[in-house]
Order: C-alpha cells, then sequence, then structure tokens
C-alpha cells in the first residue's frame, strides 16, 4: 500500500465514531476533497480490514445479503 493510500486511511478512521459510520466516513471524505467514490471503493478493495469493516457494516445495515460466518 502506498503512503497516500495510507494517508486516506488515516484520515478516515479519524472521521469514525460511535456516531459515524464507516461509509458515512468514506461519502464525507469523497464530499470534501471532491472525489468519486467509485475512486474511494478502489482504495477500500486493497485493504483487507477496511473491506471487511464496510462489509459487515453494510450486512447490519441491511444494504447487502449476510454471509455465513463461523462462530469465532
Amino acid at each position: 500500500m502506498t503512503t497516500k493510500t495510507q494517508a486516506i486511511l488515516t484520515e478516515i478512521e479519524n472521521y469514525i465514531n460511535e456516531d459515524v459510520t464507516i461509509i458515512d466516513a468514506l461519502c464525507y471524505y469523497a464530499e470534501k476533497y471532491n472525489l468519486e467514490i467509485e475512486l474511494l471503493g478502489e482504495i477500500v478493495k486493497r485493504s483487507p480490514v477496511l473491506r471487511a469493516r464496510v462489509e459487515q457494516e453494510a450486512e447490519v445495515l441491511n444494504l447487502m445479503e449476510a454471509t455465513a460466518r463461523l462462530p469465532v
């Protein structure tokens, strides 16, 4: 991962709290810097941790079908 990508991910992580979801933080970042959301989608795809968190949040919000998970 490049340093620019890491810097973007770090800034997005700073927006996330109990009132702001990951998806909202991504949308806010795209709006703030006048970026296409698809560009951030490519960045999310490169980060397995962020991708997993977005998928989990989307499932909780019923934006995506829940996937079968093994109990941990």
